[in-house]
């Protein structure tokens, strides 16, 4: 190439040009400028413009299968295991987390939908096991307020014979430890069941349950939250978030959250899908002008550290050589050379 040198010459000199820019005054106003100017680009371009539903759904699910099982997942995890169990060094009351008008609508919420609580309970007690655990723990209950009245009686000259007369005959049913309650139960395991998940269904349904949620609330309202650590090791809680960090790895990947997250991105597309690719930071409440003087404060900040590292200068001249030293450019100083 006859005007190589010339070549080289025009690199050096727009590579210093371009560095002393980057470094001077100005660097924080061109920021500014082409942030704004990508931003109005932006506006004028929709989501489904710069990448369709299809693309997105692969994007979403590539990363489904490689965030949570990534080294950066689980120092997270761990970082967040070390925080939840530290916690705050100042004490918090329930009440500066959660208002009683929050707690209040959720109670009346979640109690307003028991038939879901009453086809879920029903579904349990299919299982045998569910059974047995319910009529056993139906015939301790049973066992419990018969020994709790007769130790109240006892107390009261005259009614101690007569309930001890009663609970003996319950006895019969009860047995001295729960023993043969377990067992009548026992052979109706699933008639035992459901009759304690109708008890508490039409207990939650009680206008009862929602006052005495809202008692409990007032009750606890004023205390400060128990830090983890008094409640915990950390060994304990590391093995907890792993263990929720291997659930989040198997279940990402399986066929109904793929699903979901699908039916996710086509209903996100769906709305934001023609709209520009702004239109979701506005929504969010995301001010443009905070936006972009971040980005400015950012850019600026990692544009001088390059520069001390020494990195500036060839990072720059690495995307421009090529461009100098095409043959293109060699036709260009040739003709006016000539």
């Amino acid at each position: 190439m006859t005007n190589a040198p010339l070549a080289d010459r025009l690199l050096d000199a727009q590579v210093a040009w371009l560095v002393g820019r980057l470094t001077g005054d100005e660097l924080p106003g061109m920021v500014e400028r082409d942030l704004r100017a990508l931003l109005d680009l932006d506006s004028r371009i929709t989501l489904a413009d710069l990448v369709d539903a299809a693309r997105a759904k692969q994007i979403v699910r590539e990363a489904l299968a490689t965030v949570p099982a990534s080294t950066g997942a689980s120092t997270i995890v761990t970082m967040v295991a070390d925080v939840v169990y530290d916690g705050p060094e100042a004490s918090y009351t329930l009440g500066e987390v959660v208002s009683r008008e929050d707690v209040e609508r959720i109670a009346a919420e979640v109690l307003s939908r028991t038939d879901l609580l009453a086809r879920l309970l029903d579904d349990v007690s299919a299982s045998p096991l569910a059974s047995s655990l319910a009529s056993r723990f139906v015939g301790r209950l049973v066992g419990e307020v018969l020994q709790s009245n007769r130790a109240a009686a006892e107390r009261i000259p005259g009614l101690g014979a007569l309930v001890a007369l009663g609970v003996g005959a319950a006895g019969v049913v009860a047995g001295a430890a729960d023993k043969q309650i377990e067992g009548v139960l026992g052979m109706g395991a699933t008639f035992a069941t459901r009759r304690l998940n109708r008890v508490l269904v039409e207990t939650l349904k009680d206008p009862a349950a929602r006052a005495a949620v809202l008692e409990v609330y007032d009750l606890y309202a004023d205390r400060p939250i128990p830090h983890l650590r008094d409640a915990a090791k950390r060994t304990d809680v590391h093995q907890t978030a792993g263990l929720l960090q291997d659930v989040a790895i198997s279940g990402a990947t399986s066929e109904p959250v793929l699903a979901l997250a699908d039916a996710l991105v086509e209903a996100f597309w769906r709305i934001y899908g023609d709209h520009p690719a702004t239109a979701f930071a506005t929504d969010l409440g995301l001010d443009r002008d905070a936006l972009v003087a971040q980005a400015t404060s950012m850019a600026s900040v990692a544009v001088a550290v390059a520069h001390d590292n020494g990195d500036l200068e060839r990072l720059v001249r690495e995307r421009l050589a090529p461009f100098y030293a095409s043959p293109e450019v060699a036709a260009i100083l040739d003709e006016s050379v000539g």
